[in-house]
């Protein structure tokens, strides 16, 4: 459990510094001064000075932050200093407001030029509905997640993350269609081509499905997932395999965001979208299941979660910046400024709404992830 800790704030810090040193060495070629350099929250318990700027530690390790010269002042004579933000015109300022999604998106891009690379330009993707990626060539299977003692897949042999290839020769789009072929086969003998996802080895599978099965179990015991193997094959694909894979990756998060907002006012029940939604305790405890599965797993984990960050950044809510880029596009559109204690209040209360759904989703991430992490 320490490992997965000190692995844990390792990511998340590098991520973070990631991040901030984005908006800070554009602020600092935009000519824009740069106060304090901060890891974590205020209160600071360490700082040193360095020319003009305060690399500091801060008590509260769940972020990060760049204190720009001008950026929250009511002095005119600040705002006016050619050397503050605040007087840098919008496209400069959306720049370096911008540069931190852009720093974790290259990260992600280069991570995953290495790892899908490293995987013969193929990939795996887990899904929660019927989803086609925009790019790649994609073929979806079924993935046996686990199986249950003494019953008939684990005595035939059917092992956790083999893929369902077909059955009796017939291919399967999703679990849907195989539990029902399951279901049309009770106590007859089928034959399953399956494909170890880690290994790749292929092999036949003989398996009499139960009539009668224990509560909970199903005729086959075992749990279903979908999942999509999308591969990249052409030249053009593989010389930009790190973007296509991001992009395939940050349009399905997004696409599936909505769909579980949809299912949960459809059912009337937070739970879809919140079983789905990890703070820093569930990114915690996929910490500690990755470490087992190696270096690479650990590496595609670190691309996911600077990805996460990326999209989750540029989100147009007041405090992150895409909240802010908001505000600058806006005083673009209407050639005036915002002014700035509307801007502090927008910001000061969507910082106070982010820290109340922090521990609102830790709550949830302790209760769902404690067995993992106790």
């Amino acid at each position: 459990m320490l490992l997965s800790i000190i692995i844990f704030i390792l990511i998340l810090g590098f991520l973070i510094f990631i991040h901030e040193f984005g908006h800070f060495i554009v602020a600092k070629k935009a000519g824009v001064k740069v106060e304090e350099f901060g890891f974590g929250f205020p209160p600071r318990i360490l700082g040193k000075k360095k020319g003009e700027t305060i690399y500091s530690i801060n008590a509260i390790p769940l972020g990060g932050f760049v204190k720009l010269y001008g950026e929250d002042e009511t002095d005119q004579r600040v705002l006016t200093d050619p050397r503050s933000f605040h007087s840098k015109s919008a496209p400069v300022k959306a720049s370096i407001i911008s540069a931190g999604v852009a720093m974790n998106l290259l990260l992600a891009v280069l991570l995953f030029y290495f790892l899908i690379g490293f995987s013969g330009f193929q990939s795996q993707q887990f899904l929660i509905f019927d989803y086609q990626f925009p790019f790649g060539k994609q073929q979806n299977f079924v993935s046996i997640l686990a199986t249950a003692k003494d019953s008939p897949a684990e005595e035939a042999g059917l092992q956790s993350k083999d893929l369902i290839v077909e059955g009796n020769g017939i291919e399967f789009k999703d679990s849907t269609q195989f539990t029902k072929f399951i279901d049309e086969n009770k106590g007859k003998e089928i034959v399953l081509k399956v494909k170890n996802l880690i290994t790749g080895e292929v092999r036949d599978i003989k398996v009499v499905p139960r009539v009668n099965p224990p509560e909970n179990e199903g005729s086959l015991g075992v749990g279903l997932g979908d999942i999509a193997e999308i591969q990249y094959s052409t030249g053009l694909e593989k010389s930009l395999v790190g973007f296509l894979h991001s992009f395939n990756l940050a349009h399905y998060s997004i696409i599936a965001v909505g769909h579980l907002v949809r299912d949960s006012f459809t059912q009337r029940n937070i739970e879809p979208l919140s079983s789905a939604v990890v703070g820093p305790v569930g990114i915690l405890a996929i910490t500690k299941l990755t470490l087992t599965a190696g270096i690479v797993a650990l590496l595609n984990l670190v691309a996911l979660i600077s990805l996460a960050f990326a999209i989750v950044n540029i989100l147009p809510f007041p405090a992150l910046d895409g909240g802010r880029l908001v505000l600058i596009t806006l005083e673009a559109s209407i050639k005036k400024k915002v002014p700035l204690v509307v801007e502090r209040n927008i910001n000061l209360i969507g910082f106070i709404l982010l820290i109340v759904l922090l521990i609102l989703v830790t709550y949830k991430d302790v209760i769902q992830f404690k067995k993992i992490l106790f």
